[in-house]
């Protein structure tokens, strides 16, 4: 059970741990709360101890407020998360003040050992160290400035005094090391929590540059929670290697080349990195590599994690390869390759959604005679040919067509981004003109042509009613002698009954 869990039925309480959860997060900021509460109640349980006899009443009221502005500035660096430089200087300084008004100055040590406890828990090591430093000399201070103490005379240099050294740094070094092993865990849990959440967001992504995108944005944050390191992303371009992408460094090294010894002698890349001289590498491929650095030696569970986003960008983009092969499988015709008839009626529904009247149209279009030719030179030459006669279809309309096979001798041609009336006519007659051109099968040229029906969307006109209007409209071509092209017009054609048209 959590000691921050607070028993139901005690709202006002519950309120006030979940105040100070939110101003003192994670597991540091639960033991800096415990620290300054501990450390103020200890330098407020010594303010009835003031009254040193050798002190002035001017020096015991200075010596008083010392210890108020203890309790202050202890209070204050909870609450701002940090704790100035200067405290290293002025907070020795009030340890003295207050403690040389004490009747008693060999409990200074308290005084000490509770700015210390708090202190401890903020800023680098060389600050820690200064600030341990002053409150330890402190005392000493303090005892020489008022060497009584209980009626004896104590001097500053004294074995007694020499010997509250020792457990005054053994409780320093254990609150540091607290301290320090929280920090590391607190930032193991916040990388592991980036890289779980990149799993997750990669796990549903289909497009490979989604991936990477994802993969460097996660680097970025891991950069973040962990200060003076850096990514870098190496791939193999045409001219050799260079950048493909970095986290920590500045935008400017993207594309530069990197010699390829930089593969054997990873610190080689410092040279473009600036700060950063020490550097791990892991080699994923020939042509793809990644480092971390850092301005000092880069801890292996840091570099794991940024190795971790480079396994998981992998993964993601082996799946999204995967999905594409599987997606392209499913919706596109085996032997012609074109878009299948689900995938063409889901692209021809967002057309209409999305195109204004007029900009959209659809052709229907039936190859002429192609039974005969299975006759003639079998279903491999008829498969030759369907392939031949796809690709002729595949390259018309330009950026704004798509072409699909709907079955058998079977195609559709769907239009977008009609300027004008004609335009899909014109498409038409042209694609009937360039499947009318023969197809050399083995030794053999065989022509067929093709009849074509177009309908031009309109407003309120759904995909079923337009590719019914095609559909009349290619029939109509067929009628008027095969190797035609016919557009749809309401007033000439009508579907009646069962016939699949009745021309006019």
């Amino acid at each position: 059970m959590s000691l921050w869990r607070v028993p139901r039925g005690t709202g006002a309480l519950q309120s006030l741990v979940g105040a100070a959860g939110r101003l003192f997060p994670g597991n540091i900021g639960k033991t800096r709360l415990a620290a300054a509460t501990v450390s103020s109640l200890t330098l407020l349980a010594n303010l009835p101890q003031i009254g040193n006899a050798e002190r002035t009443p001017a020096w015991l009221l200075a010596s008083f407020m010392a210890i108020v502005f203890m309790v202050t500035a202890l209070v204050l660096t909870s609450l701002l998360r940090r704790a100035p430089w200067w405290d290293s200087f002025t907070l020795p300084l009030l340890i003295v003040i207050g403690g040389s008004g004490l009747r008693d100055p060999l409990t200074t040590v308290t005084l000490a050992l509770a700015v210390t406890l708090t202190l401890s828990l903020y800023g680098p090591m060389w600050l820690w160290a200064a600030r341990t430093l002053g409150s330890f000399v402190a005392v000493p201070a303090a005892v020489a400035i008022s060497p009584m103490s209980l009626g004896r005379r104590m001097a500053w240099d004294s074995a007694a005094m020499i010997n509250m050294i020792a457990p005054l740094t053994l409780m320093a070094l254990m609150m540091r090391g607290i301290y320090l092993a929280l920090r590391h865990q607190e930032s193991v849990s916040a990388r592991d929590a980036v890289l779980a959440r990149t799993g997750s967001r990669m796990i549903s992504m289909t497009d490979v540059e989604s991936v990477r995108r994802t993969g460097i944005e996660a680097a970025r944050e891991i950069v973040r929670l962990t200060p003076g390191v850096a990514f870098v992303v190496l791939r193999r371009g045409p001219a050799g290697l260079y950048v493909h992408n970095a986290a920590g460094l500045p935008d400017e090294v993207l594309g530069v080349a990197v010699p390829e010894t930089v593969v054997a002698d990873p610190q080689l890349i410092a040279a473009f990195t600036g700060r950063f001289r020490h550097w791990r590498i892991e080699t994923v491929s020939d042509d793809l590599h990644s480092l971390v650095g850092g301005i000092k030696p880069v801890q292996r569970d840091i570099a794991d994690a940024f190795w971790l986003i480079s396994h998981q960008v992998i993964l993601g983009e082996t799946a999204c390869r995967s999905h594409a092969e599987l997606d392209y499988q499913a919706n596109h015709d085996d032997l012609t390759g074109l878009p299948t008839r689900a995938k063409f009626f889901k692209e021809l529904r967002e057309a209409l959604r999305l195109g204004p009247p007029g900009t959209v149209a659809l052709l229907q279009i039936d190859l002429d005679d192609f039974k005969q030719v299975n006759d003639t030179y079998g279903h491999a030459g008829g498969d030759d040919l369907l392939v031949e006669l796809a690709g002729r279809i595949g390259q018309a309309g330009g950026a704004g067509a798509l072409a699909a096979r709907l079955g058998g001798d079977e195609f559709a041609l769907l239009l977008t981004g009609l300027t004008h009336s004609g335009a899909a006519q014109q498409v038409a007659s042209e694609r009937c003109a360039a499947l009318s051109e023969p197809v050399t099968l083995g030794s053999a040229a065989v022509r067929v042509g093709a009849s074509i029906g177009i309908a031009l969307a309109d407003v309120g006109l759904t995909p079923d009613e337009l590719t019914r209007r095609a559909d009349i409209a290619m029939y109509a071509a067929k009628v008027r002698g095969k190797h035609q092209v016919e557009r749809f017009d309401p007033a000439r054609h009508q579907d009646r009954g069962g016939d699949r048209l009745q021309h006019a």
